[in-house]
């Protein structure tokens, strides 16, 4: 069974067989994919509960600062891993042809699915 999403598993392993400079590992290593929760207010109808999302995000861009309540799921504003700045980094292999278009830092996303850009 995967750690992550299968997005997650296939662009890490895209990276890791490619890159090769010391200095890009090290990158990568301080935006690694970590499991993180965000909390949320769900409201209507009367109600009001407190929810939560698991999601991948990345170790430098995707920081929640604790106790944190987002207004609603769709709210939640924090980096989905691959974060941006991952996203650039592979941008040098753009040509290759396993890369995914998906991959670009324009498709970056939220928590939430709502695009960063």
């Amino acid at each position: 069974m995967p750690r992550y999403d299968r997005l997650v598993e296939e662009f890490l392993d895209f990276l890791l067989t490619r890159m090769s400079e010391e200095e890009d590992l090290l990158f990568l290593i301080t935006h690694e994919p970590r499991r993180m929760y965000a909390a949320y207010l769900e409201t209507g109808g009367g109600r009001c509960e407190t929810r939560g999302v698991d999601f991948t995000g990345c170790g430098v861009c995707s920081r929640i600062p604790p106790y944190t309540l987002f207004a609603d799921y769709v709210h939640i504003n924090v980096p989905a891993w691959p974060c941006p700045a991952v996203r650039a980094l592979a941008l040098r292999f753009a040509d290759h042809a396993d890369f995914r278009d998906n991959w670009r830092p324009e498709s970056a996303l939220f928590a939430s699915g709502r695009p960063v850009h």
